[in-house]
């Protein structure tokens, strides 16, 4: 065999090998039907959950059981959203606010998963110092949330009934509002920080988080 052959072998041999290993199909993720872990510090959520609200702790602390992202703390907060804390950190989080008012250093701003109105709400009412030393920051007085996923380290959250809710927290009538489907009441532990918005059908439609014994923030109507 001449040179001149073996080397058209050779090249033959170099070219089948390699389209054989590209026709091999590349694996992806998609493929294995796995997830990747999450580095971008967000909570997968669910379908109507606002994405960007639900950011996943970055330690494994947890109370009960409730990861820190879901958890409610009466008079002090609702997953990363802070009491007293500026709103700008909200905004951070959640983005521009789907529908937002502000009047007299007061603002109210809601955040509707994936933009729907259809769907859970979290609504974030503020408020700024005027004349004070801080008064470009806006401070939060009351969180509202409407998804499930919430839950006080007690288990209570958007669902419970109200006798669950009783069993644990002392209600008193603040407020209503009326829906499509029928009026709203709003009870609070004034003492504790923390408002349920009670349905007609005895089921918590709503979660609030205030200030303990904070009347003013307590009775705003946050719809």
């Amino acid at each position: 065999m001449t040179i001149r052959n073996s080397l058209i072998i050779i090249s033959i041999a170099i070219c089948l090998l390699a389209c054989g290993n590209n026709s091999k199909k590349e694996t992806t993720l998609a493929d294995t039907n796995k997830v990747p872990r999450d580095t971008t510090g967000q909570h997968p959520g669910n379908k109507n959950d606002t994405f960007t609200h639900h950011t996943m702790a970055s330690d494994t602390n947890t109370t009960n059981t409730v990861q820190s992202a879901w958890l409610i703390n009466p008079g002090k907060s609702i997953g990363h959203i802070i009491l007293n804390d500026d709103v700008q950190n909200v905004i951070k989080q959640l983005g521009k606010p789907d529908s937002s008012d502000a009047a007299m250093g007061s603002s109210l701003m809601v955040w509707f998963a994936k933009h729907d109105i259809t769907r859970y709400r979290t609504a974030v009412f503020s408020h700024r110092n005027m004349g004070g030393k801080d008064e470009s920051v806006s401070h939060i007085q009351k969180i509202l949330v409407t998804s499930p996923q919430f839950k006080t380290d007690d288990g209570i959250g958007v669902g419970s009934t109200k006798q669950d809710i009783q069993k644990i927290y002392t209600l008193k009538p603040t407020s209503t509002y009326n829906t499509k489907g029928g009026k709203v009441q709003v009870y609070t532990d004034m003492s504790k920080g923390i408002s349920f918005e009670i349905d007609g059908s005895g089921h918590c439609v709503g979660v609030v988080v205030h200030k303990a014994n904070d009347t003013a923030s307590a009775y705003l109507n946050m719809h």
